[in-house]
């Protein structure tokens, strides 16, 4: 029997305080407050960092992130490309 996936899923992306880099996550809950809730709570986010995008997951995407439920996966840091322009 295969492992239980995430009914509902979102992707969260976190800037930093200085917009520098950003961070993305896939979050296994039911609602996008509860998705933002545990991103933040997440101990790589900052108390000064901000939620600034939400998207949710389609049920063909939470099968190929393998995502499980009240799972939150960071996607690692990375510039935010958006303020070097």
């Amino acid at each position: 029997m295969g492992e239980k996936l995430a009914e509902q899923g979102w992707l969260v992306r976190v800037e930093t305080m200085d917009a520098a880099a950003v961070m993305d996550f896939a979050v296994g809950k039911s609602s996008s407050q509860e998705a933002i809730a545990a991103v933040l709570d997440h101990p790589a986010i900052e108390a000064w960092d901000q939620v600034t995008w939400t998207d949710q997951l389609s049920p063909t995407e939470i099968l190929a992130f393998k995502l499980k439920p009240d799972e939150v996966r960071t996607y690692g840091k990375r510039p935010n490309h958006r303020e070097a322009r």
